[in-house]
């Protein structure tokens, strides 16, 4: 399988989980990609898509094979993608994603993140490109609330929802450098 690893806003690929599953799914012997997305200074959806589209492809995708893992706002950026392809990917992992707009967190997020919330999505289409998704909630996500992390789950048709307890908003301040649980869906959903 070829796998891409997502950031959101302000992120980058060597924070929170995403060397340690990289690592991991090497050593099963996937391919993995976890690119750098244009945050702040060009963040907007069409950089975003344009950037998953361009990773996507250098793994020779969007195919059966191609399994992407996203976090925060890059899971509603991996939906605008899905919503401009014609192809089917094998499956998507979404880490704390939302699709409204956040109350009570401070800028520069609401600035960096609307573009993506207010831009519409091909839903249907977001569902037909990719059947096999899994949302992972945190019952206590101090930027997601609960019920926009369901909602989102019901937008994008996760066939799973998963809430953890005390996951926060999965980063390492919620005391994630490793993501067992991600990993051990991710074997379960692939195979």
């Amino acid at each position: 399988m070829k796998f891409v690893i997502l950031h959101g806003t302000l992120g980058s690929p060597e924070i929170n989980w995403f060397p340690w599953l990289k690592d991991r799914l090497e050593k099963i012997g996937h391919k993995v990609v976890v690119p750098q997305l244009p945050t702040p200074e060009g963040q907007d959806p069409d950089n975003w898509i344009k950037t998953i589209k361009e990773v996507v492809e250098s793994l020779g995708g969007p195919d059966t094979g191609t399994v992407i893992v996203a976090h925060s706002m890059s899971t509603l950026a991996v939906c605008h993608y899905l919503g401009s392809i014609d192809n089917k990917i094998r499956a998507c992992f979404f880490v704390a994603g939302f699709g409204d707009r956040l109350k009570d967190v401070p800028e520069p997020y609401p600035t960096l993140n609307n573009p993506f919330i207010d831009r519409p999505i091909n839903w249907d289409k977001v569902k037909s490109n990719c059947s096999n998704i899994v949302c992972f909630v945190g019952d206590n996500d101090p930027y997601v609330p609960l019920e926009i992390g369901k909602r989102f789950s019901v937008l994008c048709g996760a066939k799973k929802l998963l809430v953890i307890p005390k996951g926060g908003h999965f980063t390492e301040k919620s005391g994630y450098n490793t993501f067992p649980l991600l990993l051990e869906t991710i074997k379960e959903e692939i195979n």
